[in-house]
């Protein structure tokens, strides 16, 4: 019987993932500036309330099992096959139970609108379930560039579409058609793209492991996406559209980077952590997590310092009531940020027993301090579901021992890009506030972001010079 086996991606392979990561990020990032132009905050309020209830067939879509097949050591034709229709027809189940909700959740927010928005989201989770194993395949056979140009060639298509559809008038709607077109082109290139074709699933094939894993991160999945999308739902009961759009404009730009790091990373260190113990683990994740946190901590201080005049300039000013949540949640990204690490360490070391604990103790206390913090106002839940992150950080920071892997070492190697980022965020807010507050936003933003790069050059240069011969290093290989 034919098996795959996990193969480390070659350098240039990661180089062009991550490449095509980074054009995905400014591509995205050029949309939202086209799209809030066209498009109000109370449409994208509709759109953040209704993704909201469909997000929950993204984590159901999956089930766990991309990453559960991505660190097998092996998989069979037969599981692999299984693995396709199995998540093909949670996928269709996942769709079918979003749309047949619409109705009430519409309801609920007293909105039908989010009916009709619902279904333009709703078959985007089925097209991509019915991709997770051709782009797992890609990813096992270290075809690594496919599966970047694949997910490029989709993302761009899906916001040029919808690009054009609020140019028409499409409002909310062209938002909502976004993921859809776009998981419907990354289906069909990947399917081009994959040597490997699905048979006919048979029974009698052993998937006992692969289930077993799949749960246990299925379930840490949907406590992540619970406790995310609680935050929307609550601001979404205590205030109107406007307010909700408002948030998630805010949470969308401080996650932004995380979210478009995270996936391709994931999908690198995972196989090259897969054949790791020891020390030679340890060493790996210790360079991942400086590697991570440089760029991500960079955006995020200079971000929470710039955000008032950043998004007047770039997003009018119809958006601007959106920075006030800005530095609250950019506290909460650095801790999200810091656990991911630990997160690909229990995933690594085959301990989803430890991972969904560290979860469970999170996510939960995070999910009640927003509900409790929901009729003091959105502003208040933003500060709850910053804790509820550093609650997350610091289950995990004490239960990676047990997956033999040392916290203290992940922490000292973030313990410098903190440092640095977190001097200039200081510094370049107390200056801001000091001498820049009356200057027009344009003028604001320059001369703000000018005295944080004078400070993080300087911090870089006194204690940060090992770390960036180590990065310039890891360049220069690639």
């Amino acid at each position: 019987m034919t098996t795959t086996s996990v193969v480390a991606p070659r350098r240039r392979g990661a180089a062009l993932l991550l490449g095509a990561q980074w054009m995905r990020y400014v591509s995205q990032l050029l949309g939202m500036v086209v799209l809030a132009r066209l498009v109000s905050p109370a449409e994208f309020g509709v759109v953040a309330l209704a993704a909201t209830l469909a997000g929950f067939a993204a984590v159901l879509g999956d089930f766990g099992l991309s990453m559960a097949a991505l660190r097998a050591p092996t998989l069979s034709a037969a599981q692999r096959t299984l693995l396709f229709w199995t998540n093909t027809a949670i996928g269709i189940l996942a769709t079918v139970l979003v749309i047949a909700a619409a109705p009430p959740f519409a309801a609920v927010y007293g909105n039908p609108f989010l009916v009709p928005v619902l279904a333009l989201l709703a078959p985007a989770f089925a097209l991509r379930s019915m991709s997770a194993q051709f782009r797992v395949e890609l990813n096992r056979a270290g075809l690594l560039g496919r599966l970047a140009a694949a997910e490029l060639a989709g993302d761009l298509t899906g916001l040029v579409a919808a690009i054009i559809l609020a140019t028409l008038g499409g409002g909310a709607l062209a938002l909502a058609s976004q993921g859809t077109i776009a998981a419907g082109l990354t289906l069909v290139i990947t399917a081009i793209l994959t040597p490997w074709r699905p048979g006919w699933p048979r029974r009698g094939v052993d998937m006992r492991e692969l289930l077993t894993f799949g749960g246990h991160t299925f379930v840490v999945h949907a406590l992540n996406y619970v406790s995310g999308v609680t935050g929307t739902l609550a601001v979404g009961r205590v205030a109107n559209e406007s307010t909700v759009g408002l948030f998630s404009r805010a949470t969308q730009l401080v996650n932004l980077p995380i979210d478009q790091l995270i996936t391709p990373l994931t999908r690198v260190v995972i196989p090259s952590l897969v054949d790791a113990t020891g020390a030679p683990l340890q060493q790996r994740l210790t360079k991942y997590q400086t590697v991570l946190s440089y760029p991500v901590l960079a955006y995020l201080s200079l971000f929470a310092v710039t955000a008032e005049p950043a998004i007047h300039v770039v997003f009018g000013g119809r958006w601007d009531d959106a920075a006030i949540y800005v530095p609250v949640l950019a506290v909460g990204a650095v801790f999200q940020t810091l656990g991911y690490p630990q997160y690909w360490a229990f995933v690594a070391t085959g301990r989803s027993d430890l991972l969904l604990w560290c979860e469970a103790t999170g996510r939960i206390l995070m999910i009640v301090l927003v509900v409790t913090a929901a009729g003091l106002g959105p502003f208040a839940i933003t500060v709850a579901m910053s804790i509820g992150q550093v609650v997350l950080w610091g289950a995990a920071f004490l239960l990676l021992p047990r997956a033999g892997v040392s916290s203290v070492a992940l922490l000292s190697a973030s313990g410098r890009p903190v440092t640095v980022f977190a001097i200039a965020a200081g510094v370049a807010s107390l200056i801001d506030l000091s001498f820049f507050t009356p200057l027009d936003p344009l003028a604001q933003l320059l001369a703000t972001g000018g005295v944080w790069a004078i400070v993080v050059s300087a911090a870089l240069a006194l204690v940060a010079r090992r770390d960036l011969r180590s990065l310039w290093g890891a360049v220069r290989r690639r």
